[in-house]
């Protein structure tokens, strides 16, 4: 029997908003779904799902967002009780009732291990990681992960590798990575070199990775360029050595970005926090043009205000201002993540045009460059839905075609 779910939102508007494709850019309908209406669930991609309806009053059939801008729209029948509080960066849904991987998935990806819940036995040395290692068939990005002195450290960067590549095979609707091209411009962003995803559907799909303490969080995007960064809040070097970031990094953050953070006192620990904020907000930026800390920090100004929904603090959206001129062009989104040790990700999304690529072959995978989008357009994809980030087990970045091999290593079967 199919899922039912009650339409929960938009009782203020007279109803939700219905799409009539997957896509936050495709025709809306003119009629909307009314709150209170039970409808049958046909598909679900991410955060879309694809319904009909069974009582109120609307369209038919369509497209819907489960939630949006932290407002929850629809709620899964049997799922009422299921939503955590204080957390809202905590799965919307249990995974097995979504496609959070894999084929119809789609192209919109928000993604988050964390790595100390996983604990491979025998260490990188053991079955299972060296299985998980040997999915990457590029040596070189084998080489980098073993490089590593410390456990942790191999965790973040086989994971960070993982997650790419199994972006890449979802947006393909490919079951193993076989095929698949994993390529690095000069600035070290990795990109999907071939092959590409339709060309009507996703011309510019990018994916993006970002790691640190204990989470190794990834984002794609099908038109725009995504960048993304997690920083965890630790003020002190592991040698126990406290950081002066007012000194270390005072060129980094502009004089209205300091004030803001020493505003926000009275203590270090949570001066330091604000100021992890606007650290992971300018990495998401530079990760996304593909220059790294090449590019000036301080030319970048973050302007934030709280996105409605969420706890207080937990959630943020902003822009960007480059030497002073505000940049329309880019998004940004950002997140305290859940559990007791503090990290905040921040995903940006931005122009083709601010893309640095030295030597082209990243610009080249890129089918629809930035002039052949109206400005209409080009907003609507920024401002659609930044998916929340589904927290995933290792085991879902094994490609399905690869899933009794690697339980038969020693890993924990996916979904």
């Amino acid at each position: 029997m199919a899922p039912t779910w009650t339409v929960v939102g938009g009782a203020e508007k007279g109803g939700i908003l219905v799409r009539r494709g997957q896509e936050l850019t495709s025709q809306a309908v003119t009629d909307r779904l009314s709150t209170g209406a039970e409808v049958e669930e046909l598909h679900i991609c991410g955060e879309r799902l694809h319904f009909r309806r069974i009582t109120g009053s609307g369209p038919e059939e369509g497209w819907v967002s489960v939630r949006t801008s932290g407002k929850q729209l629809l709620q899964r029948k049997d799922d009422a009780d299921t939503e955590p509080t204080g957390n809202k960066m905590a799965l919307t849904l249990p995974i097995q009732h979504r496609e959070v991987v894999g084929p119809s998935s789609g192209y919109r990806h928000r993604w988050a291990v964390n790595i100390d819940a996983w604990h491979p036995e025998g260490g990188a040395d053991g079955k299972e990681f060296q299985f998980l290692l040997h999915l990457i068939k590029e040596e070189t990005d084998r080489k980098n992960v073993m490089r590593f002195k410390f456990l942790e450290d191999q965790k973040r960067a086989l994971i960070s590798r993982l997650l790419v590549r199994q972006a890449s095979a979802s947006s393909l609707n490919k079951t193993n990575f076989e095929d698949i091209e994993i390529k690095r411009t000069k600035g070290k962003k990795p990109f999907l070199a071939q092959p590409l995803p339709p060309e009507d559907e996703a011309p510019n799909w990018n994916v993006n990775c970002s790691h640190e303490g204990k989470w190794v969080v990834c984002a794609s995007e099908p038109h725009v360029i995504a960048g993304i960064d997690v920083a965890e809040l630790r003020r002190k070097r592991r040698d126990g050595e406290p950081i002066d970031f007012h000194d270390v990094f005072k060129d980094n953050l502009t004089w209205k970005e300091w004030q803001y953070v020493k505003e926000h006192g009275p203590c270090l620990d949570r001066e330091y926090e604000v100021f992890s904020r606007f650290w992971s907000a300018k990495e998401a930026f530079v990760k996304a043009r593909g220059d790294g800390l090449a590019y000036p920090l301080g030319k970048a100004e973050f302007h934030w205000k709280p996105i409605e929904g969420y706890d207080f603090g937990t959630a943020f959206e902003g822009d960007v201002h480059i030497e002073g001129t505000h940049s329309p062009r880019w998004r940004f989104v950002q997140y305290r993540m859940p559990g007791d040790s503090p990290h905040w990700t921040t995903v940006g999304r931005g122009p083709l045009t601010d893309i640095v690529d030295a030597h082209g072959e990243f610009t080249k995978t890129l089918r629809k460059p930035q002039e052949l989008f109206s400005e209409r357009e080009w907003q609507a994809h920024l401002e659609s839905h930044s998916p929340h980030f589904d927290v995933l087990p290792v085991g879902a970045l094994v490609p399905q075609d690869n899933m009794d091999a690697y339980v038969e290593a020693g890993g924990l079967k996916f979904p």
